[in-house]
């Protein structure tokens, strides 16, 4: 029986791909860098934000230096943004209120977008919802794939890997939970072709609309 489902935030619960990629992009053009198209970011996010960066530019743009520039300068962006486009998948806000009233489950976040980011997306798209824990990005710890924050997920919740699920939408979200040793149930809202995903890893079951989460558990 699982104690405790692990989400993933962008991707997985909330759709923020169209805002993001638009943040991308004046961030790029910023440094005079080439742009995408919105519709290739979700092809093209996934980790953290220097893996992010390293795919989009160039190699002779991967400096270190440029790098963190980048970065910084994608978090002053976002911060500031109004995000209009950034909203709850269809179906997962009841979800998540089902998952609430299990009295025996705690659900939680880990994710890779900052802290700071995190607990106010989470704040004001999903009031009234209980996390047992919200752990995002800070240069303090490390970041996914590395198991730290679901390790420490289990811990404050009293879960065994076994007890636990990890529910992503990405290889990262994948390897997050082998390296937990947690099962992981991928979600798959886009109807992609996920069976490369699925194949050799420890995904138990693909999700494809989020009520089918329940399916699994």
């Amino acid at each position: 029986m699982k104690k405790l489902v692990i989400f993933d935030l962008d991707g997985t619960l909330i759709d923020t791909i169209v805002d993001a990629g638009r943040c991308f992009n004046k961030v790029l053009e910023h440094f005079g860098l080439k742009t995408y198209p919105l519709e290739e970011y979700k092809h093209m996010v996934g980790g953290n934000l220097e893996v992010i960066f390293s795919n989009l530019v160039q190699e002779k743009d991967r400096t270190d230096e440029m790098l963190l520039k980048l970065k910084e300068k994608y978090r002053e962006v976002y911060l500031a943004d109004s995000k209009p486009n950034t909203k709850p998948f269809a179906g997962i806000l009841d979800v998540l209120k089902k998952l609430n009233e299990d009295k025996n489950l705690s659900i939680a976040i880990n994710t890779n977008k900052s802290q700071f980011l995190a607990e106010e997306l989470c704040a004001n798209i999903f009031t009234g919802i209980n996390f047992a824990g919200i752990l995002g990005y800070i240069e303090s710890r490390p970041s996914k794939p590395d198991p730290y924050a679901a390790n420490e997920l289990m811990r404050l919740n009293g879960a065994l890997p076994q007890e636990t699920i990890y529910v992503g939408d990405s290889i990262t979200d994948i390897t997050t939970a082998k390296n937990a040793g947690i099962d992981c149930i991928l979600v798959n809202w886009l109807s992609a072709d996920v069976t490369g995903l699925v194949e050799e890893n420890n995904v138990k079951f693909v999700a494809n609309i989020p009520a089918d989460i329940f399916k699994f558990l």
